[in-house]
């Protein structure tokens, strides 16, 4: 029987076929208090995060607003108490396929209290999360077996770029759903090749030990990979930027050390090259993933929409480890670990929720 994470992989096209209609048109009629946003706070935990962070470039470059992007923990106990006099003209974007991550909440909590916009993207629209927000837009996700998310983060990610457009002028908004409605027939003929290769690189790693790099919105995909690594496989891997695998992971053993990079042919590109110039001059177990988009999208676009490509291979390469290994997902739960609580003894749901009040007094 196939695993979880490879049925996704194989229902990815298709879903994000029908499901950009569904975000586009959601998103579309969004009505937002008087229309000022000025700024953008996307956030989330986990492969939220990741998707909040490969959105960042979109809202910065096509929607033209002042972004900022954070963990949960980072939006709601440092970013949003310190709003102050524009809270108002912030819109606050949380991400939770469950709508029940107790950091998200918070942070949304926290923002009702000081006038914040707060909006929701969650699977859950009858969730803690989506009953805080002041908008939700809702994930609507197939069956599929339980398992490490993928068409979770896609479902996220979509939702954020029909976001982004109808916060863009209508040109720009045209243009971008245009290239979105594009997106699957350059995905079917470009994903063929990298599923190989990340099955195939499965089978050639003896240490799996493993360092996923990215620039850009290339380190939000290398930052997703690695967690599917971990909860797939079980095995050790980590998400480094680009620029600062240089001042670090380079110097680390063993020399052969297996070694991802993620690019995106964008505003890193001159960097990649000599990055994977010293990365195979150490002698690296190298592997590059390389996204080129489609040949008319303009270079913002390409790399913008990157982290709906770049998954491909890290994900093909985690799912066929725990094929090899015979592994588990998520450790099959145990000691300690409890699914039904969002990671058991973690309290990633259950944990105590603060208000502004006992924050900022914390805070001194």
């Amino acid at each position: 029987m196939k695993e979880s994470l490879t049925i996704q992989i194989e229902m990815a096209v298709g879903f994000i076929t029908e499901f950009w209609r569904k975000a586009s048109n959601h998103a579309s009629h969004l009505v937002l208090e008087g229309e000022a946003v000025r700024k953008v706070i996307l956030f989330g935990s986990g492969d939220s995060h990741h998707a909040a962070l490969g959105l960042e470039m979109i809202f910065r470059t096509l929607a033209k607003r002042q972004v900022q992007v954070g963990s949960s923990m980072v939006v709601s106990r440092y970013l949003v108490p310190d709003l102050g006099e524009t809270s108002q003209e912030t819109l606050l974007v949380g991400f939770s396929s469950s709508g029940e991550v107790a950091r998200t909440i918070e942070a949304l909590e926290v923002g009702n209290e000081i006038g914040a916009q707060t909006l929701a993207i969650t699977s859950n629209v009858e969730s803690t999360l989506a009953e805080t927000a002041n908008i939700v837009l809702p994930v609507e996700l197939p069956d599929f077996p339980p398992g490490p998310g993928l068409l979770s983060y896609l479902g996220s990610m979509l939702m954020g770029y029909a976001l982004a457009a109808r916060l863009c002028d209508d040109d720009a908004a045209q243009h971008l759903s245009k290239v979105l409605e594009n997106l699957p027939v350059i995905l079917e003929r470009w994903m063929p090749g990298q599923l190989e290769s990340g099955r195939r690189f499965a089978h050639e790693v003896e240490d799996g030990t493993c360092v996923m790099i990215g620039g850009g919105p290339a380190f939000a995909s290398a930052l997703f990979g690695a967690a599917k690594v971990i909860e797939a496989a079980g095995e050790r891997a980590w998400a480094q930027e680009l620029e600062e695998w240089t001042h670090l992971e380079y110097f680390c053993e063993p020399a052969d050390m297996t070694t991802w990079i993620l690019k995106a042919d964008g505003r890193c590109r001159s960097r990649e090259e000599e990055v994977i110039n010293a990365m195979q001059t150490i002698g690296r177990n190298l592997a590059v993933s390389s996204w080129d988009g489609g040949e008319d999208w303009h270079p913002l676009l390409r790399e913008s929409l990157s982290p709906l490509a770049l998954w491909v291979a890290p994900t093909a390469y985690a799912a066929e480890r725990s094929k090899l290994l015979d592994e588990v997902p998520f450790r099959g739960f145990g000691g300690g670990r409890d699914p039904k609580e969002g990671g058991g003894v973690s309290r990633i749901r259950s944990s105590q929720r603060q208000d502004l009040k006992t924050v900022l007094r914390q805070s001194g």
